[in-house]
C-alpha cells in the first residue's frame, strides 16, 4: 500500500521547523508545562531503580564526554547515554503520562532528549517549552494516526516504542534550529529505527522501548544536522513507515489542523504507578473499600467488568515480580482491597508481589470483557461471605481527561517521588523552578538542579 498524500513527511517537518512559542495557544503552553513537570517528577522517582542501575552500569564503560546530567543519579554522561537513562527512569514505574485516545506515553522520550541537548548550550525556557510541545504533539498525532479508529493498527506494537522517536527527533531538531529539509531528514532517520512490541510487557524491556526512542530521536537530529540523509517520504512512501505500522492509517489525525488542533490537550497524568487501563478498576475498589468499610477477609469474590484495553493488556493473574505487577489488574485489585493504597511500594517484588495475602486474594478476582466499556471506565462488584453485594461503577477514572489531576495533585505526586532522592528543600526549589520554566534563560540549569 502507498499512502495517497505524497507530502506527509514534508508537512510535519515544515510545521516542526517553523512553529515557535508565540504560535502556541495559552492552553497548549500550560499543558506542555504540566506534562514536563509530571515527567520530571517521574524521572526522579525512577532514577534509583535497580533496572536503571543495571542499564547505567552495563553501558557506562562505553559512554563519551560527561556533558549531560543523569537526573537523580548524581553524575553526568554523554547526551545520548543521558537521554537513554533518564527516559528509562521516567518510565520504569509506569507512572508517566498518557494520551487519552492513543494510549501513548509521549513526554519521556521527548523530555529526555531535549534536556540532554539543552545542557550543551543555553536554551531559553520559551524555546525549550515550544520544542517539547512540538515533540509531544507529533508523537501523539502519529500514534493516533496508527491505532485510533478509523485507523486500523495492531495491538501488538508498543505505541511509545514506535512513535517516541519522532517526538524526540522533533524536539531535538527544534532546539538545534534545523530547517525543514533537515527536520524531514531527522524524522526519517528516527522513524527508520522505530521498534517495540507488547510481548515485552512484564520485563525491563517495557521501559527500555521509550528509552531507546529517546536516544534514537536525539541521535537522528544530530545526524541530520551533520548532513546524514534519509528518505524524504519516510512516512508516506511505498513500503514506508505508515504502511509498515498500520493497515489503514488516519492521515487527518496526523496532519489535519496542524497548529490549530492540539493533541497535547488530551494528555493525562497517572495517579497510580501501573498500566493506565487498570486505574478505573483501582478507583472502584478503593471507593468500595472506603464507602462500605470492607474487611478483605469477608470478601468472597470480586467481579470486574473491564474495558477491552484492560483485558488485552492487564488480565494477568499472579505476577511473579514488580515488572509483571505493572500490568496485572488482579494484583492491583488485591492491593486496593487489602492495603487501601496504590503506591510504588505496592509492587515491590518481595514485600508486595510475593505477599501471601495479596497472592491469595487474587484467586477471588474475576475479570470479564465489556466490549463497550471505555478505557477510563470500569465496574466492580464485591460479594461478601454473607451474600451481600456492593457495586461501584466508574465512568471516568481519576487522572483521565474527564477528571484531570490538578496542579496541586501533580505537586503531591512530584514530591512523593522526588523527596526520597533530592530531599525536601531541593525538591521544593526544583518544583518552583519548573513551574517558572518560561522565565529561565538556561534550561540546562533545570536539568543540573535535578541531578
Amino acid at each position: 500500500m502507498q499512502v495517497a498524500d505524497s507530502a506527509v513527511t514534508a508537512q510535519l517537518a515544515t510545521y516542526a521547523a517553523t512553529a515557535k512559542y508565540s504560535d502556541l495557544p495559552a492552553p497548549v503552553r500550560q499543558e506542555a508545562l504540566r506534562s514536563l513537570f509530571n515527567i520530571l517528577g517521574c524521572t526522579l522517582g525512577g532514577a534509583r531503580h535497580h533496572g536503571v542501575d543495571i542499564a547505567d552500569t552495563a553501558l557506562s564503560p562505553f559512554t563519551g564526554q560527561t556533558q549531560a546530567t543523569l537526573i537523580g543519579r548524581g553524575r553526568r554522561a554523554d547526551p545520548l547515554h543521558a537521554a537513554l537513562i533518564n527516559c528509562l527512569s521516567s518510565s520504569i514505574y509506569s507512572f508517566d503520562d498518557t494520551h487519552e485516545q492513543a494510549v501513548v506515553h509521549p513526554s519521556g522520550p521527548v523530555a529526555s532528549a531535549a534536556l540532554a541537548l539543552a545542557e550543551q548550550k543555553p536554551v531559553s525556557g520559551e524555546a525549550f517549552l515550544a520544542a517539547f510541545a512540538l515533540g509531544v504533539e507529533l508523537e501523539c498525532r502519529l500514534c493516533k494516526a496508527l491505532t485510533v479508529p478509523p485507523a486500523k493498527g495492531s495491538m501488538a506494537w508498543s505505541g511509545t516504542g514506535i512513535t517516541g522517536g519522532i517526538g524526540a527527533a522533533v524536539a531535538a531538531g527544534s532546539l538545534l534550529g534545523l530547517d525543514m529539509a533537515r527536520m524531514r531528514t531527522a524524522i526519517g532517520i528516527a522513524l527508520s529505527q522505530a521498534a517495540g512490541f507488547r510481548a515485552m510487557h512484564g520485563s525491563l524491556c517495557t521501559p527500555l522501548m521509550p528509552a531507546q526512542a529517546a536516544q534514537t530521536g536525539l541521535r537522528a537530529a544530530l545526524l541530520a544536522q551533520a548532513g546524514f540523509t534519509s528518505s524524504p517520504v519516510a512516512l508516506e512512501g511505498r513500503y514506508g513507515y505508515l504502511t509498515v505500522f498500520s493497515e489503514q492509517p488516519d492521515l487527518d489525525a496526523l496532519t489535519g489542523g496542524l497548529g490549530e488542533r492540539f493533541e497535547i490537550l488530551r494528555n493525562t497524568y497517572k495517579p497510580y504507578p501501573c498500566g493506565i487501563v487498570i486505574h478505573p478498576i483501582i478507583d472502584a475498589c478503593l471507593e468500595l473499600r472506603q464507602t462500605h468499610s470492607l474487611d478483605p477477609d469477608r470478601i468472597a469474590s470480586v467481579a470486574i467488568k473491564a474495558s477491552p484495553g484492560a483485558m488485552a493488556l492487564c488480565n494477568n493473574r499472579n505476577p511473579k515480580d514488580e515488572m509483571q505487577a505493572h500490568v496485572s489488574l488482579h494484583h492491583w485489585t488485591a492491593v486496593a482491597f487489602i492495603r487501601g493504597t496504590a503506591r510504588i511500594q505496592d509492587m515491590d517484588t518481595e514485600t508486595a508481589v510475593k505477599d501471601p495475602a495479596l497472592m491469595a486474594f487474587q484467586d477471588r478476582v474475576e475479570a470479564t470483557l465489556d466490549p463497550n466499556r471505555a478505557a477510563d471506565a470500569a465496574e466492580v462488584t464485591v460479594t461478601l461471605t454473607d451474600g451481600t453485594n456492593y457495586t461501584c461503577r466508574i465512568e471516568h477514572g481519576i487522572g483521565s481527561a474527564a477528571r484531570p489531576m490538578t496542579n496541586a495533585e501533580l505537586e503531591v505526586k512530584f514530591a512523593g517521588m522526588a523527596i526520597p532522592v533530592l530531599g525536601e528543600e531541593r525538591t521544593q526549589a526544583l518544583m518552583r523552578q519548573c513551574w517558572d520554566l518560561t522565565n529561565l534563560s538556561d534550561v540546562g540549569n533545570l536539568a543540573r538542579a535535578a541531578g
